[in-house]
């Protein structure tokens, strides 16, 4: 299984560069950047480190085409992907705290979203790109004259039917959110169904997960982090947490949803009102949490995850970066790579 990571949005090119020089030192695959309403554009996040790195592959994550037009979103990866020597990827989504924050509505995902990617696929063909869609158009636009590196690597963030069959008709590969085994499990039978449903049975095609890695040397520090950042894994909707509790455990969290984006808006991970066994057992099933002496756990937990039928698998590392980045590269990349 390959190793990815997302970095923290809190960081800035220039240590971009420096943590993706980093994550190519220990053979990591690949580098992500969020996008967020208030933080640095993911495609700029990243040109400082096409300039540090060789061979890692670097990509935002996720863009909405219902945040930037798929015209605009070309060119902006295209541009990446000539300044990498051809190592850009893209995750297309369908929107989140970009989208909230512009007022905007999501509007018939799959659809949308395949429109986007047909765009993208279309703007590294040879010929001139004409596209009349039923939400994107696009007159004559041709970067091939410029845009002659290898194409980019294009993912789609989904986990529902829908969107993933769209996937598999159109994308290089899928990334789900905080999935545990069960969720994979069905991620990946619906994934091969679709692949030869589109006729492309046996294509490389790449199912990752964006998955909260939170382990640190101080085991208290690193359960602060990760009851802060609680309420990101899948946003707590019910669909997770009742995979995960039991359903009147699942109800209580669903009941004082707003504890936890306080703990979250504060930076406290302080959750009022949720008994700790509840807050412990989210946190233990559904991120990668503890002290060193947790490590083995976590290299048996990426196994079973790639047994589940992930080939890939994306480690969203949070405060102190640089240390995370390094315990994955020393312990994780050597074990499951």
């Amino acid at each position: 299984m390959k190793i990815d990571i997302i970095l923290n949005e809190f960081t800035s090119a220039r240590e971009n560069a420096e943590l993706a020089a980093l994550a190519e030192s220990y053979g990591v695959r690949a580098v992500w950047s969020a996008s967020y309403a208030s933080e640095r554009n993911p495609f700029m996040s990243l040109v400082g480190a096409a300039d540090t790195t060789k061979k890692v592959q670097l990509g935002p994550l996720a863009v909405s085409p219902m945040e930037m037009h798929p015209l605009i979103m070309c060119n902006s990866l295209l541009t990446l992907n000539e300044m990498s020597g051809g190592r850009a990827m893209i995750a297309v989504g369908g929107g989140g705290g970009v989208l909230e924050a512009m007022a905007g509505k999501r509007k018939k995902l799959a659809e949308n979203v395949g429109e986007c990617i047909e765009i993208l696929r279309g703007a590294t063909a040879n010929e001139v790109l004409n596209y009349d869609g039923d939400f994107y158009q696009v007159k004559n636009y041709q970067p091939r004259r410029w845009a002659t590196d290898t194409p980019p690597q294009i993912y789609v963030a989904a986990g529902r039917p829908k969107m993933i069959n769209m996937a598999t008709r159109l994308a290089d590969g899928l990334m789900g959110s905080d999935l545990v085994p069960s969720m994979i499990r069905n991620v990946a039978g619906l994934a091969e169904k679709g692949l030869a449903e589109h006729g492309r049975s046996g294509e490389p095609f790449a199912i990752s997960n964006f998955w909260a890695w939170h382990i640190k040397e101080d085991k208290e520090e690193s359960m602060r982090e990760a009851r802060r950042e609680l309420i990101l894994r899948g946003m707590l909707y019910p669909n997770y947490t009742e995979v995960v509790l039991e359903k009147e455990e699942s109800d209580l969290v669903q009941k004082h949803m707003g504890a936890f984006w306080r703990a979250f808006g504060d930076r406290s991970g302080n959750i009022q009102g949720v008994p700790e066994d509840i807050v412990n057992k989210l946190i233990d099933r559904i991120s990668s949490t503890g002290d060193l002496n947790d490590i083995d756990r976590e290299i048996e937990r990426m196994k079973e995850l790639e047994a589940a039928g992930l080939n890939e698998i994306a480690l969203r590392v949070h405060d102190d970066p640089a240390t995370g980045i390094k315990l994955i590269g020393e312990h994780i990349v050597p074990a499951v790579q």
